[in-house]
């Protein structure tokens, strides 16, 4: 009895296996028969230019895409359907035109394009007989970098320098009329809380804020932050006046305005009033009023969060 049920088992599984087997061998000559036959059909070609002088950049009016119908069996079609197909051609052999244009004219019956295409069928028809090709001057330029940042340093704590980039600048080239445009660059954001020791990270530029043909060398830099204990300052500074009419004599009370500033503990011994100036100038005097107005014109650049004390100084005039 386990005998009987054993041998039908396996007849079925025999069964299975050779209709399977049947299943794949007609599967695949039915592809076989489907391939063979002839097609028609509309592709768009990539078109890459070739040797174009380094001191020239293709402008994006330049026809970079052809649409052409190909007429083959399913084998010579399938490369040219399941990927786009590019089309390779060099400058060096175009049509020179006006104005850094170039040209290359384009016939369906031409050998070459169909071994450029790598297609063995036959090209019934093209988009266009002539290609368009404009060459823009590629520009170099050296551009200063900005950080964008917000930094909050814990309390005591401040930095001479800021965020130092090294490098501080980059290089960019494209179109010239882009390149003229672009001044500067940014980087990613850059936010710390609580800052009490030095700092060192990178710093990648924001290339989705330039145009899209403009290439960007370096594309991170190194970004540092010095980090001191900071203590606060302050100067009594002499006011110096300006622009006094001749013939005038001017005097001010008080004389001196105190100066408060933070600044880091190492460089607090070198702080003297000789860094300062502030001036009151008359002509900016309103009309009537009795009082100038202060201006710090000159201060070191080691000092940090400055303040005058007293923003005017009254005035009187003696003759």
């Amino acid at each position: 009895m386990a005998k009987n049920k054993l041998s039908r088992f396996s007849l079925k599984r025999n069964n299975v296996k050779t209709f399977l087997f049947f299943l794949v061998f007609t599967s695949l000559l039915w592809l076989f028969i489907q391939f063979s036959k002839n097609y028609t059909q509309e592709v768009e070609v990539d078109i890459q230019y070739t040797n174009i002088p380094k001191d020239r950049i293709l402008h994006d009016d330049s026809d970079q895409t052809l649409k052409l119908i190909l007429n083959g069996n399913g084998f010579r079609l399938i490369n040219h359907t399941w990927s786009k197909p590019k089309l390779q051609l060099d400058i060096a052999k175009a049509i020179e035109g006006s104005e850094g244009e170039y040209y290359f004219s384009v016939d369906k019956s031409d050998q070459s394009l169909k071994d450029k295409l790598n297609f063995k069928g036959r090209i019934l028809a093209v988009q266009k007989d002539s290609l368009r090709v404009k060459l823009d001057i590629n520009l170099e330029k050296k551009i200063p970098i900005k950080v964008s940042k917000e930094l909050l340093y814990a309390a005591g704590y401040g930095s001479d320098k800021g965020v130092v980039l090294n490098p501080d600048s980059i290089t960019i080239n494209g179109p010239k009329n882009t390149i003229d445009t672009i001044n500067y660059v940014i980087t990613e954001d850059l936010k710390l809380e609580g800052l009490n020791t030095d700092y060192k990270t990178t710093l990648a530029i924001k290339i989705d804020s330039l145009p899209s043909r403009v290439v960007v060398s370096p594309e991170e830099v190194e970004a540092s932050i010095a980090v001191s204990k900071f203590t606060e300052g302050s100067q009594e500074i002499p006011i110096t006046l300006m622009n006094i009419p001749e013939g005038k004599e001017i005097k001010i009370f008080p004389k001196e305005v105190k100066v408060v500033y933070r600044v880091g503990l190492d460089k607090y011994s070198e702080i003297s009033l000789r860094d300062f100036k502030v001036i009151a100038d008359y002509n900016k005097v309103s009309a009537d009023s009795p009082f100038l107005i202060l201006e710090l014109v000159d201060m070191p650049e080691s000092i940090h969060d400055v303040r005058l004390q007293d923003k005017q100084v009254q005035f009187v005039i003696l003759n």
